[in-house]
């Protein structure tokens, strides 16, 4: 089994969705209570935009570990795509309180209110994404205090001053995952949509800025042209 299951993990890697599910479905026959099983097939059902099955899966995997951040992860997408909006939400949120990191199920959740209109909702999620991109980035960078920090006296009492290698090194990786700029982006998209465009142009230039090099990813420029008088699609 063991031999099975990871030459299926290596096809899904190489996007041979359909035999790696084949190989997923034999072994489930044997395993039917392996929550992974279920969630590697529902992934796969995703990836071939067979989503009823991707539901079907997921939410097996979900009632047999509901415990697994992932799992609900990629049960709120697959939901999502279903245009199960409200189940979507709830199974993301589920997924952040056990994972409180993982970013990328906040933006999930923005999109989602975004895509039933609910505009503040979906800012504040967003928002809260980015917060956390930064917060956690900043609580890696710093654990290097020697490096970040020095002593300064200011007002005659003793303080931490953050050093310019901090903000750089924090700056730096942030630009080495696209998460940031993707968020920063679709916070801009919700304050145009609320009537703010004034600051969604500031979110989309600092999208812009947080753009890892290499990664094509056109939409901050697109919406700042727009914004800036080519009219807009929010899309």
């Amino acid at each position: 089994m063991p031999d099975e299951r990871e030459r299926a993990v290596a096809l899904m890697r190489e996007r041979r969705f359909p035999e790696a599910l084949a190989i997923f479905l034999h072994l489930r026959e044997g395993n039917s209570d392996d929550w992974s099983l279920y969630y590697m097939a529902g992934q796969c059902f995703r990836f071939m935009n067979n989503i009823p099955g991707a539901v079907r899966f997921l939410s097996r995997a979900a009632s047999l570990n509901p415990g697994e951040a992932e799992v609900l992860f990629a049960l709120g997408i697959a939901l999502q795509v279903a245009e199960e909006y409200e189940l979507a939400i709830e199974r993301l949120k589920q997924a952040v309180s056990i994972e409180p990191r993982l970013f990328s199920a906040y933006n999930s959740i923005g999109l989602t209110y975004r895509r039933i209109g609910q505009f503040r909702e979906a800012l504040e999620w967003y928002s809260k994404a980015a917060e956390g991109i930064v917060a956690a980035v900043s609580d890696e960078v710093l654990k290097d205090s020697e490096s970040c920090f020095k002593e300064e006296i200011v007002d005659g009492k003793e303080v931490l001053v953050v050093l310019p290698y901090g903000l750089e090194k924090i700056h730096q990786m942030l630009r080495s995952d696209p998460m940031y700029a993707i968020v920063k982006n679709n916070i801009g998209v919700c304050l145009n949509e609320l009537g703010d465009m004034n600051s969604a142009r500031e979110q989309f230039k600092e999208s812009i800025e947080f753009i890892p090099d290499g990664y094509n990813y056109p939409d901050p420029c697109k919406h700042l042209e727009a914004i800036q008088g080519r009219g807009w699609t929010g899309e």
